[in-house]
């Protein structure tokens, strides 16, 4: 039986909670036991004196009273003293001493007594126990209507967050396609004005040709001039129409993911992508072709990828350390290509000896249309944000690392086996 707590005070010695003891005089019973024992040593003082007056009718007389008494007297502290645990017990268990019990003995009275206050005891026990079920009830219905209370708070906490983070997301959003446009403005409204200006130049010496040509005293080394003028014209348009092309399929490119998704081994992928990229070098800039060190993965990683984009990525990375390299201007510099792979993604590294970025052009290098080059051979600036989107697409990042006039590092990370989402909608 599972036990009830009871209070301190129910812990009084003795087998009464008031603090009477079984034996003392305030109570009926032994006040009646007292009487019982002076009437037991009265017959026996008369039982005595008969005998010393030889008076044996009184003698037998006494004895026979002496007789029932002693009976009765048994009979009388058999039932008292069971009758003292059973009050003993009644007033534990008014006072909420649950634990105490007297086993029953017997089929008399006080046996039933035991009885029914074994049943009280018991219906006593499960009624504190369903009071402290409801109180335990009700404590938990208050906590749980607090948290409630707390969740609605916290919800509404979090509802004003969510809301105020796709604000600054929408404003950033917002700041970086005005930023985008601002870029893509700049960077054609130049080729453009070049071509203007051009057509202008070109369009005047049209009609100082006309007019050459007219006159009859014309001079065939001016003719021959004028056409040289038009013709350098008409190269600066075209170069200039080309790099405007060149910033719109760079622009293309961004945010898009072109082909079909193919299982490819990085070595080769890279091996081809550096070989490519060292051809178009040296074709558009002409000069020796830097050394690059290609060191592979000895486990030939697999990974799902489109195989254009990452050819592009790995190109624009070793194109920007060729013209890092060339403009430090130093002796023998080299350029290191190393992959590596684990089970889940990929890491190809790209570093070089050259010229370093400071601090302010490392900050702003991944930023669209962003180029140290000046002059004709201006870029676009889309290098290395196309090889940075190329790697999200992959599920991946690119982490650029660079010290001034000591060289520069671009690792380019993917994922092996991009995630679903990525691979079927990779915008």
């Amino acid at each position: 039986m599972a036990n009830v707590q009871t209070s301190p005070e129910h812990g009084v010695g003795g087998n009464d909670p008031f603090g009477t003891s079984r034996f003392s005089l305030r109570r009926y019973s032994v006040q009646h036991f007292l009487l019982i024992g002076v009437t037991h040593v009265l017959l026996a003082a008369l039982l005595v004196a008969s005998i010393f007056w030889g008076n044996w009718a009184l003698v037998a007389l006494s004895a026979l009273a002496w007789t029932i008494v002693a009976a009765k007297t048994v009979l009388v502290v058999w039932v008292g003293l069971r009758t003292i645990a059973v009050e003993a017990w009644i007033r534990r268990l008014g006072m909420g001493d649950y634990e105490h019990r007297i086993e029953p003995r017997g089929n008399d009275e006080v046996s039933k007594a035991c009885q029914a206050l074994e049943t009280l005891r018991l219906r006593s026990i499960e009624v504190v126990r369903l009071q402290l079920v409801e109180k335990l009830s009700a404590e938990l219905a208050a906590a749980n209507a607090d948290l409630e209370t707390r969740n609605r708070e916290l919800d509404l906490a979090l509802s004003d967050l969510r809301e105020a983070q796709d604000q600054i997301v929408a404003q950033q959003k917002l700041g970086e396609m005005i930023d985008l446009a601002s870029g893509v403005a700049h960077e054609i409204r130049n080729p453009l004005n070049f071509v203007s200006n051009f057509c202008d130049g070109s369009a005047e010496l049209l009609d100082e040709l006309m007019e050459t040509l007219n006159r009859e005293d014309r001079d065939d080394a001016e003719v021959a001039e004028i056409s040289s003028e038009l013709r350098a014209n008409m190269d600066h348009i075209r170069r200039n129409i080309g790099r405007a092309d060149r910033i719109l399929q760079g622009m293309l490119s961004l945010g898009t993911s072109s082909g079909v998704w193919q299982e490819v081994g990085l070595n080769l992928l890279v091996r081809q992508s550096v070989r490519a990229a060292l051809d178009a070098y040296v074709a558009v800039n002409g000069g020796k072709q830097p050394v690059v060190e290609v060191r592979e993965d000895p486990s030939d990683p697999q990974c799902l990828a489109l195989p254009e984009g990452m050819a592009l990525a790995v190109m624009n990375l070793v194109q920007n350390a060729c013209e890092a390299v060339e403009s430090a201007g130093k002796s023998a510099p080299r350029i290191t290509v190393s992959i590596e792979a684990d089970k889940e993604a990929g890491c190809i590294t790209v570093s070089d000896e050259g010229c370093g970025m400071e601090p302010e052009v490392l900050e702003k290098a991944l930023t669209p249309f962003y180029t140290t080059k000046v002059g004709d051979n201006q870029g676009a600036g889309l290098g290395l944000c196309q090889a940075a989107e190329v790697a999200r697409v992959h599920g991946g990042s690119v982490v650029l690392e660079s010290t001034a006039g000591q060289g520069s590092t671009a690792t380019l990370t993917v994922q092996l086996r991009p995630p679903i989402a990525t691979v079927t909608d990779p915008n």
